[in-house]
């Protein structure tokens, strides 16, 4: 007799939940963006914006977290959107479109941390993107496995990601002044880079570097008692890497000159060279390295679940719902998202940072919010095991901060999210014209009524 075809396994607890989170959240952006945020603000005004970066992440934090808790399913946002605006009407709309833009944020995001893997190997430049593309390949190797295994090497990577921050700091402590926490009256060593003082800019590149924080969500189907783990990750791996981004930044900024910190483009291990001397900052290297690959190891778990996900239940191409007959793991989504990351590693690293937020800012970021706000008024009794704290304060300051994100000047950023948005309605509308299904379904006919008595 043939036993039943494997399904996802609960294999992950609170502390591997956590460090696929935080290795998620601390990849390879904040040592490439630091001396971006920098440029942007013109100098020590950077720290305003990992501060305003942590609220937001916080903030959406809370509404991703109350929505885990009451939808704990593979694929997270995915599941939120659908469920929200109506799993049948505009929900399926709205979680297609999600599934489109994840086809090209994902790999997006996963070569982002491939190309600042090659940048701090320090390759030469024509090597860059065939270095990050082997990067890419490598990491879906290793996650051809259980799942439980992963749990467990996430942990190694875990502890390595918080040594390369924690060396940075740790070196930089010694010489930490008070001047970088009063951001407010540092002055401009050069003009930020737009009308409101650069903070657009900055505050997009400080919250690239802490997404992440969601995903736990894309494995709940694989997390050991969801509804409490779920938003205990959450809110603890924001708060970790919220102290330590600033740290880092304070630490940095003590070290180098503001001019160096602002153009270098190794601005973190050459303040470590500075402060601890060589040796220590060819350790430091290394641990970036480290940070970067286990950074793209989680990318590339999460958003495979959200594939699978979506192809399990019918709203996306079927072909990403095959999992490993014994390993129970989506070799299809795994494979696709490595695929194209390994070409978009050939785009410039600018453009790839700013087409991840150019495109996610609406959907799913957006639409996210508006929806956790929608079920609390459609669905007041239902059952919510975390409720995001001082509602709905969290959800309205998100909700400000990603539209001021998208619509702020000088970015560039609305083209290319538009455009992902009408090629993927025009993508859905089109597979459910041919498989009849909303908007063109047939109406469901009306019951007889019942003969007068």
């Amino acid at each position: 007799m043939t036993s039943p075809a494997p399904g996802l396994r609960r294999e992950i607890g609170l502390w591997q939940g956590t460090a696929l989170n935080v290795i998620d959240m601390v990849g390879v952006g904040p040592f490439v963006t630091l001396p971006l945020i920098l440029a942007a603000m013109g100098g020590g005004r950077a720290l305003g914006a990992w501060l305003l970066g942590a609220l937001l992440a916080i903030c959406d934090g809370l509404v991703t977290a109350e929505l885990s808790a009451s939808l704990p399913r593979a694929g997270g946002s995915y599941a939120f959107l659908r469920e929200a605006y109506g799993p049948e009407t505009w929900g399926r709309l709205v979680s297609f479109l999600f599934l489109f833009q994840i086809v090209f944020s994902a790999p997006l995001s996963i070569a982002s941390g491939a190309l600042g893997f090659a940048r701090y190997l320090r390759v030469p430049m024509s090597w860059e993107a065939p270095t990050a593309a082997l990067v890419c390949g490598a990491v879906v190797l290793l996650l051809f496995r259980k799942v439980g295994d992963i749990g467990r090497f996430s942990v190694v990577l875990w502890a390595g990601v918080l040594l390369a921050v924690g060396i940075v700091i740790a070196t930089g402590l010694p010489h930490l002044t008070v001047e970088p926490f009063l951001f407010w009256k540092a002055p401009l060593v050069a003009p930020p880079t737009e009308a409101l003082g650069g903070i657009g800019i900055a505050l997009a590149f400080a919250v690239y570097d802490y997404l992440g924080y969601y995903n736990i969500c894309y494995l709940a189907e694989e997390v050991v008692e969801p509804t409490k783990t779920i938003p205990r990750v959450i809110v603890g791996s924001i708060a970790l890497v919220a102290v330590l981004y600033v740290l880092m930044n304070a630490c940095v900024v003590s070290v180098l000159p503001m001019k160096t910190a602002m153009t270098s483009r190794w601005a973190v291990t050459e303040a470590v060279e500075v402060a601890a001397g060589k040796p220590v900052a060819l350790v430091a290297t290394a641990l970036v390295l480290w940070t970067a690959f286990a950074s793209i190891f989680s990318l590339t778990l999460g958003y495979s679940r959200v594939l699978y996900a979506a192809g399990r239940d019918g709203n996306f191409f079927a072909a990403f719902a095959r999992l490993h007959p014994t390993g129970g793991f989506p070799t299809v989504a795994l494979m696709a998202l490595g695929g194209a990351a390994m070409l978009f590693c050939f785009l410039p690293l600018g453009v790839v940072l700013k087409a991840i937020l150019s495109i996610r800012a609406l959907v799913p970021f957006i639409a996210q919010v508006a929806g956790a706000l929608l079920l609390r008024r459609r669905l007041p009794a239902s059952a919510r095991p975390f409720r995001m704290w001082l509602y709905p304060l969290p959800a309205l300051v998100a909700l400000l901060l990603w539209v001021f994100i998208l619509f702020s000047p000088a970015k560039g950023f609305q083209a290319a999210g538009a455009i992902v948005l009408a090629a993927g309605t025009v993508v859905y509308l089109v597979r459910a014209r041919l498989r009849g299904e909303w908007p063109f379904a047939a109406a469901t006919p009306a019951a007889p009524a019942a003969p007068a008595a």
